[in-house]
């Protein structure tokens, strides 16, 4: 319910609004905008207070989305935890699987534990910008892989995945991937550029291409 929105929580909703920068959303927490203050926010607000035209109705825009699908549906919310769920199955690549927002994956974030039980590890990502979401990406995925692989284990790494104050540990959140190739070919470029070439071919073939779920 947008009721129970923390300033926290209204800055990440501002984040995930495409067309939306960082610094309106920092603004929007500096303002202390709550749920509660969320709902009474007009336009002029918004403009007084220095943000521009364009930024402010998608602002508006969207948080008269939210009321109205409040008000067709009053018994859903992504933003509260959901049933648990299961993650991906580990190593199999072509199953019909998808994650339902709002769910909670049911495996604890985890180290190595043997060779077999892979382990998890879960980002945010969806208080990232946009123009630095590639390259957090690459990096996350080289570093998890990178300790996997010197561990000798499997894992997954999962991103937008929420976690506390503002979500349940592990609440699936989810994030707007636009070009899905980008990623793929941006993570490949990236383990040329990080592992040394008598490590190169090892590691195009653990690491595997992201999986949109």
């Amino acid at each position: 319910d947008v009721n129970d929105w923390s300033t926290s929580h209204v800055r990440v909703w501002a984040l995930r609004l495409k067309g939306l920068d960082v610094s309106t959303a920092d603004l929007l927490f500096e303002e202390n905008i709550c749920g509660p203050s969320l709902l009474l926010l007009d336009k002029s607000d918004l403009t007084e207070r220095g943000v521009k035209l364009g930024p402010a109705k998608l602002i508006i825009h969207a948080r008269d989305e939210l009321i109205k699908l409040k008000s067709e549906n009053p018994t859903r919310s992504s933003d509260k935890p959901g049933k648990p769920s299961k993650p991906y199955p580990f190593g199999r690549y072509h199953d019909t699987f998808r994650y339902v927002e709002g769910s909670v994956l049911d495996v604890p974030e985890s180290g190595a534990l043997d060779f077999i039980e892979p382990c998890h590890e879960y980002k945010g990502f969806y208080q990232t910008p946009d123009e630095a979401k590639l390259e957090k990406f690459t990096t996350e995925v080289i570093r998890f892989a990178a300790a996997c692989m010197n561990s000798r284990t499997n894992g997954t790494i999962h991103f937008g995945i929420g976690d506390k104050p503002d979500y349940d540990h592990g609440q699936v959140v989810g994030v707007t991937v636009d070009d899905k190739e980008g990623y793929a070919n941006e993570l490949k470029s990236a383990i040329d550029g990080y592992f040394e070439y008598k490590h190169k071919d090892a590691a195009q073939m653990c690491i595997k291409p992201p999986r949109f779920v």
